[in-house]
């Protein structure tokens, strides 16, 4: 099986918004739930280590958090 990864790829506004769309449309119910987990870890890792403490995590625990039910 191949993959392609169209991330490098430029394209114009018009284009990107009707790809965004077309993937939307035959988006699955893992592919979105895949897209908010990622979403969600990516938000955790962006905060400081004092936000993650306030929130009572720790960096190394964020996938856990997210990924082992401690969500």
């Amino acid at each position: 099986m191949a993959y392609f990864d169209p991330s490098f790829e430029r394209s114009t506004g018009l284009r990107q918004t009707l790809g965004r769309m077309a993937t939307r449309l035959f988006e699955t119910p893992f592919d979105a739930r895949q897209r908010r987990l990622a979403a969600r870890v990516a938000d955790l890792r962006a905060l400081s280590d004092a936000e993650l403490a306030a929130r009572g995590l720790q960096r190394q625990d964020i996938l856990f958090h997210v990924f082992g039910g401690g969500a």
